[in-house]
């Protein structure tokens, strides 16, 4: 856990170093930036480094790594490092909320898991860390609730807050934390980063990540979910499409949405069981809630606009910049059947279904009303 492992995001870097070098870190920070990019990995670093016992080391070097105290936080023992998560309802001393489908962030575990530790004496050094994972994930009452703790915070508290979405946040959070922005990573690196560490092949490598758009965390989740398989399902329906059953079109979309959905629950059981919502093992009967149908069809979605992208590029004539390898026969007799116009026409219609999936319409028939508009049958708006 160190900030040298943190890869192009020497900005955020900057400024945690220049902190430290001054001396004077901030007693709340704000992570903001893309999922997957290196937040959660920064905010361990700079833990360590605060939690670090060797003071022979320079202001702003990394922690040590050999000291007891970066021992414990890298297994996961130290007192003084305080993970902030949803799992957390499973552990509150109220049976209620152990009950609960840890939804949220509730203002409950706020102040029972944050804001009274917050207030306590470190028990191993001189600071206690909280990383807040997920932060906009706290209801508006937990975050009002948390708003003293940064307003008057504990002399010997930093709190990290990790979030993908600062704007569901409440402006009175985000102004009372030093932000740290991210952005998206290189995707040669995310790339490169893939065939490293899963053994992919080049194409594979390169199309994953081209779908992961710059992060490293999302393109390794979407591997370990079978995200290319789903591709090949996907681009399977699209070329029934022309047969002109919408119906069929959908309920296949919703099935595949539905085997994504519990494949990422899976995941997140398997590498976390402690943070696992309550009850979400029991998936036999393949019964996955709303919100988890809806996020798994707008990664369908994404993979259906991905196709006629990369179809819009070969009719476009820059083949040479598809990153699809895999889908080139399909990409090729799509573009080879269509216009331009007709092309940038279905994307717009993905992105529409998706705007309309927002708006809590059912999804089998958001799917269908996309297979309309995919076969020229229905009018795009802008």
């Amino acid at each position: 856990m160190r900030l040298t492992d943190v890869r192009h995001q020497d900005r955020a870097i900057s400024i945690l170093r220049r902190a430290l070098r001054s001396g004077r870190t901030h007693h709340a920070y704000l992570f903001d930036g893309p999922e997957g990019v290196g937040k959660e990995l920064t905010a361990r670093g700079l833990a360590a480094r605060l939690l670090c016992g060797d003071e022979s080391l320079e202001p702003d070097a990394d922690a040590c790594g050999r000291c007891p105290s970066c021992k414990l936080l890298a297994t996961g023992n130290h007192l003084d490092f305080h993970l902030i998560h949803r799992g957390l309802h499973k552990f509150h001393p109220d049976s209620t909320i152990r009950s609960s489908k840890g939804l949220f962030l509730s203002v409950n575990l706020i102040r029972h898991f944050l804001i009274e530790p917050a207030g306590m004496k470190p028990t191993q050094g001189p600071r206690r860390v909280f990383l807040i994972r997920d932060a906009e994930r706290m209801n508006e009452e937990a975050q009002n609730a948390l708003l003293k703790t940064l307003e008057e915070p504990p002399g010997s508290a930093c709190l990290i807050l990790v979030t993908a979405s600062a704007s569901r946040l409440l402006p009175t959070i985000r102004s009372r934390c030093q932000r740290v922005p991210f952005g998206l990573l290189p995707p040669d690196f995310v790339a490169g980063e893939l065939e490293a560490r899963l053994g992919l092949s080049a194409a594979n490598a390169r199309a994953l990540a081209s779908l992961a758009g710059g992060r490293l965390g999302v393109a390794l989740l979407w591997h370990r979910i079978g995200l290319l398989d789903a591709l090949d399902a996907v681009g399977g329906c699209v070329d029934r499409l022309p047969a002109g059953d919408p119906e069929a079109f959908g309920k296949t979309l919703v099935e595949l949405a539905t085997e994504l959905a519990l494949r990422t629950r899976q995941q997140a059981d398997e590498e976390a069981p402690a943070e696992a919502e309550e009850g979400t093992t029991k998936s036999a009967g393949k019964i996955v809630s709303t919100d988890e149908l809806r996020t798994a069809l707008k990664l369908v979605m994404l993979l259906v606009a991905s196709l006629y992208r990369e179809a819009l590029v070969v009719k476009s004539g820059a083949a040479a910049l598809c990153s699809l390898a895999g889908q080139q026969p399909r990409v090729e007799q799509l573009a080879a059947g269509t216009t331009l116009d007709r092309l940038d026409e279905c994307i717009r219609g993905v992105n529409e279904a998706e705007r309309t999936l927002d708006r809590n319409v059912m999804p089998q028939l958001v799917c269908e009303r996309l297979a309309v508009a995919l076969l020229g049958e229905l009018p795009v708006s802008g």
